[in-house]
């Protein structure tokens, strides 16, 4: 009975802290940044070893669409769309966010911008052909709030894309506690055998340890199917093949 409670009050004491911190945050951005400009403080949450990732995808050629869910206040949105000159395509379900990144993001033309749940967009892109069939890069940032729609998401994409490329922020890295991450943010919560049984998925983490990054940093990890085009993967140098 206890350790129910205890995940009833964790529950509604995040919720609680996320709504301060997102208020906080708005009001900063309202008056010290109304329109998107670059800091490399905030783009992936300033953690080096996922831009350089991110830069050696772009580099392969391998990725023509990136789709985001989570935007937030749009720091990544605009970096990955300036940085690429690709489109992106990206949710956010709060409405104030939503609001506040649209109006940052209105200069940044690439950038596609929804006021919806991450599985409700990724549902109505999941009938588009032109997407689906295109090599597509997830940016999955959508678990700010209460609900956590992290299973759901990578389920659509893997049931519904066939050269997809995921990246999960606020994740656990084996063998390196340095790395930030919250409590969905591991293997156990993913269940990465039976992602690899049912969708022949393979599982990639930073090679860059959190002691090269400048600050304390966020973990991710990165998902793709076992075929000829995630097995590019393998010969990326930012990134190491979890075989666990």
């Amino acid at each position: 009975m206890r350790s129910i409670v205890r995940k009833i009050l964790d529950h509604y004491f995040r919720d609680v802290i996320n709504k301060i911190n997102d208020l906080e945050e708005s009001v900063s951005v309202l008056a010290n940044s109304p329109l998107y400009v670059p800091d490399p403080e905030f783009e992936f949450n300033g953690v080096q070893g996922r831009k350089q990732i991110f830069a050696d995808l772009l580099s392969e050629g391998g990725v023509k669409t990136i789709i985001e869910t989570g935007t937030y206040l749009e720091n990544t949105s605009g970096y990955m769309a300036t940085t690429s000159g690709l489109q992106v395509l990206t949710c956010e379900k709060n409405r104030k966010l939503y609001s506040l990144a649209k109006m940052r993001l209105k200069n940044i033309h690439l950038v596609k911008l929804f006021n919806m749940d991450s599985r409700t967009l990724l549902r109505d892109l999941s009938k588009d052909k032109s997407v689906t069939e295109s090599e597509c890069f997830f940016y999955l940032d959508a678990h700010w709030d209460k609900e956590l729609p992290l299973k759901e998401e990578i389920q659509i994409i893997a049931s519904c894309w066939d050269k997809f490329i995921i990246m999960i922020d606020d994740f656990k890295v084996p063998d390196d506690d340095g790395y930030v991450h919250d409590s969905y943010g591991t293997l156990e919560y993913i269940n990465m055998p039976a992602l690899k049984s049912k969708y022949n998925l393979s599982c990639y983490f930073p090679t860059m340890q959190s002691t090269e990054e400048p600050t304390p940093s966020t973990g991710c990890v990165v998902l793709a199917k076992d075929d000829n085009y995630g097995r590019r993967l393998h010969n990326s140098k930012s990134l190491r093949l979890y075989c666990g």
